[in-house]
C-alpha cells in the first residue's frame, strides 16, 4: 500500500509554523483582570504565558493574594479556562475572576494556610515598637547618691 502524499505535507507545514513561533522573541502582553469586587487590574505578562502564569501573578498581587479558590473566565472562550490555555489566544485579553465554593476540606485548608502566610508576612516586616522593656529602661541607682532621679520625657520618633 502506497503512503498518502497529502498527509506528510500538512505535518511539515505544522512543523515549520512551530519553528517560526519558537524563533520569535516573546512580547509583552497586557492582561486585564476584573476582580470579584468589580475593580480592574492590568497585569504584565509575556506572549508565552498561560493561565497558570496569570494565576501566579494574581497570587503575588496585593489586591488578589487572598483569593484561593477561583476560576478565570473569558467572554469568548467561556467559563473555567484550563490552566494550559495560552494568553495570546485570548483576544481581547480580558479575564474575569469567578469565585467558587469550597467543596472539599482540602480547599478550605489551603485557603486558611494562604491567609496565615499573608498574616505572617505582614507582621514579620512591620515596624517594631520603640519602647524599651521596663527592666532596661531604668538606670540602676547607686546607694551613694540620695538625690531624686530626674527623667526627661520620651519624644516620639519622627519619620
Amino acid at each position: 500500500m502506497a503512503p498518502r502524499s497529502g498527509r506528510g505535507k500538512s505535518n511539515k507545514a505544522k512543523a515549520e509554523r512551530k519553528r517560526k513561533e519558537e524563533k520569535s522573541a516573546p512580547t509583552v502582553v497586557d492582561v486585564t483582570v476584573i476582580t470579584p469586587y468589580e475593580s480592574q487590574l492590568v497585569l504584565k505578562g509575556i506572549s508565552t504565558d498561560m493561565i497558570l502564569d496569570v494565576k501566579k501573578l494574581l497570587a503575588a498581587n496585593v489586591d488578589t493574594c487572598h483569593l484561593t479558590n477561583y476560576s478565570l473566565s473569558h467572554e469568548v472562550k467561556g467559563h473555567r479556562l484550563h490552566d494550559r490555555v495560552e494568553i495570546v489566544s485570548l483576544k481581547p485579553c480580558l479575564l474575569k475572576i469567578i469565585e467558587e465554593d469550597y467543596t472539599e476540606e482540602s480547599q478550605a485548608v489551603a485557603h486558611v494556610r494562604r491567609l496565615l502566610d499573608i498574616v505572617a508576612c505582614t507582621t514579620r516586616f512591620s515596624t517594631k515598637s520603640r519602647r524599651p522593656s521596663p527592666s532596661t529602661s531604668q538606670p540602676k541607682r547607686s546607694n551613694s547618691s540620695r538625690s531624686p532621679r530626674t527623667s526627661t520625657p520620651a519624644t516620639p520618633l519622627s519619620r
